[in-house]
């Protein structure tokens, strides 16, 4: 059986489809290429998620779901000093 995190993979989904990804890493100010690296993704692959022209999937999506709850979590302690 694969245990696959269906909550995890329909969050990002809708923060990539909402813009909420996007703003998220340009508060951290981070490029395409910095955050797909840390996806393990090529650029091009976020920039379409970004634009909503594919969703994110699969283990990249669960990947993309970490890296942007860490990356909101360091943006807002950033915010709170």
């Amino acid at each position: 059986m694969i245990n696959v995190d269906v909550l995890g993979i329909s969050r990002v989904r809708e923060e990539a489809i909402s813009g909420a990804a996007r703003r998220t890493r340009l508060a951290a100010r981070l490029s395409l290429a910095e955050i797909a690296a840390l996806c393990e993704v090529d650029p091009s692959t976020v920039w379409r998620w970004e634009q909503g022209k594919r969703a994110p999937r699969g283990e990249p999506a669960l990947r993309y779901a970490q890296v942007l709850g860490d990356l909101t979590a360091q943006v807002a302690a950033e915010g709170s000093r």
